[in-house]
């Protein structure tokens, strides 16, 4: 497998592995943008006036592109297409700043989906024509005919017609239609999905090889059910290039299945970094769309339980969104608990703030103490249903939908009644509870024995303690 050696500020060479696709993360306003127009500077010897050393070729797709093109394209020579859709300019001494960028790299609008096209063609043209060198020279000389390989054109309609299967692509005779129930139309009528679509295939498909190829917002007009299957194609047709992604798509990030990150904390706005690469095996007690999470935000954070559809996440989150917190859900309070524990355990991530909110559940106070003591909080009521109706929110609502305040007694009797009739089966499930929490913080040894694992109980769990239980 090849390798890509890519200069990055302040640090030393970095390798990177053909075909292992790289993702940036941090939050916004953490510098990803310029970092990655500083790692365009620093390795590709086309991007100022001053060329370095370097021969890589480094070819960076903003997120601020234009989507509109012309009804009839301009097809150019190969040499004059590529240099126009890499640098801007095929006149001499052309930049990539000055030219393709305006001399503003990190927020010029790229105006270039013609000239992605024109070298689409021109390389598929290209290709083309030497298969035809190739098989005459061949025929020539009494030679087998090499065999047929698939054009740009047909890998590029391949992928489409993969992803967009109701919309088939057509690119014969160097133009571009689709056709949608028999009706051919022409790509500037296309969707800014579908635009955006064929903008990414053409372009990638185009491109010299070993090419590090940014990305910023790969995402961006793309519908969700299609996104991965799209970079998964242009992936697998570039094995010979290293994709970078720059996203704030935590799901999308997750699907590229990199084996390590490239965290970029800060920019202090001149042009010093702080980043740092995450293994990711290193980080295994927390899972990936959560450390991404937390690496995407500038904010306190919040461990929650449930989903994003529950109680608790709704709740948490309107409660704490004017208070710089970010609320997480985690699924169980065992989740919360180690994820909070797991946290402080990574050196990497300290300087983020991390808590737990968990339901008090029917966990004995000094629990609750020793959790506490560890950042993780819990209710003074069992469930976070319960806070829809302690007193201050009847109160409220009381108020709010003008009913007598004797509608408040109403309510807490009502309340009353119905777990007066289930006092007993709160007792047992409180019991069980403390029984299942007493018997994991038995500790055996390696070899155990069945002895002691008897007398390790009764002590547990003598008749008096059974009676304070």
């Amino acid at each position: 497998m090849s390798i890509i050696t890519v200069k990055l500020p302040e640090e030393n060479f970095k390798n990177f592995i053909i075909g292992k696709p790289i993702v940036l993360l941090g939050a916004n306003g953490a510098g990803k943008t310029r970092l990655s127009v500083k790692i365009e500077e620093l390795n590709d010897p086309n991007f100022n006036s001053m060329h370095n050393n370097s021969l890589l070729s480094v070819h960076r797709i903003t997120a601020q592109k234009s989507l509109t093109l012309n009804q009839s394209l301009i097809i150019k020579g190969l040499e004059a297409s590529e240099k126009e859709a890499s640098i801007g300019s095929d006149y001499p001494g052309s930049t990539k700043r000055d030219n393709r960028y305006s001399g503003n790299p990190a927020t010029h609008l790229l105006n270039d989906y013609d000239k992605v096209l024109s070298l689409f063609f021109a390389r598929n043209n290209k290709l083309l024509e030497n298969y035809h060198e190739f098989c005459t020279r061949a025929k020539n000389e009494g030679k087998e005919l090499p065999p047929v390989e698939k054009s740009l054109k047909q890998h590029a309609e391949d992928i489409w017609n993969y992803l967009i299967p109701k919309r088939t692509l057509d690119l014969s005779g160097n133009e571009v239609h689709a056709f949608f129930e028999n009706n051919r139309y022409h790509a500037k009528e296309m969707s800014d999905g579908e635009r955006v679509i064929l903008y990414l295939i053409t372009q990638i498909l185009s491109l010299k090889n070993n090419s590090l190829i940014i990305i910023d917002e790969p995402e961006l007009h793309i519908h969700k059910a299609i996104l991965n299957k799209l970079w998964d194609k242009l992936e697998e047709a570039r094995q010979d290039c290293v994709f970078m992604y720059i996203t704030h798509d935590l799901d999308f990030a997750v699907s590229r299945s990199v084996s390590e990150i490239l965290w970029v904390k800060s920019f202090d706005g001149i042009g010093k970094w702080e980043y740092e690469f995450l293994p990711l095996n290193d980080y295994s007690d927390i899972p990936e769309g959560l450390l991404f999470e937390l690496i995407g935000t500038q904010k306190k954070t919040i461990f929650v339980e449930g989903t994003k559809e529950s109680l608790d996440y709704l709740i948490y989150q309107e409660l704490y969104k004017d208070q710089n917190y970010h609320v997480i859900p985690c699924g169980g309070c065992s989740q919360v608990i180690k994820y909070v524990k797991s946290k402080k355990g990574y050196k990497s991530l300290q300087n983020i703030e991390v808590y737990g909110i968990i339901d008090r559940d029917f966990r004995p106070k000094n629990e609750l103490d020793s959790l506490e003591k560890e950042g993780i909080f819990s209710l003074k009521v069992a469930e976070v249903e319960n806070l829809f109706i302690v007193e201050e929110l009847l109160a409220f609502m009381q108020e709010r939908l003008g009913y007598n305040i004797s509608i408040i007694e109403e309510v807490k009797s009502f309340i009353k009644n119905i777990f007066q009739g289930s006092i007993a089966s709160q007792v047992a499930e409180a019991v069980a509870i403390e029984i299942n929490h007493q018997l994991s913080k038995i500790k055996f040894d390696n070899k155990v024995s069945s002895e002691e694992i008897k007398l390790k109980i009764e002590m547990r769990f003598s008749e008096e303690k059974f009676k304070n239980i």
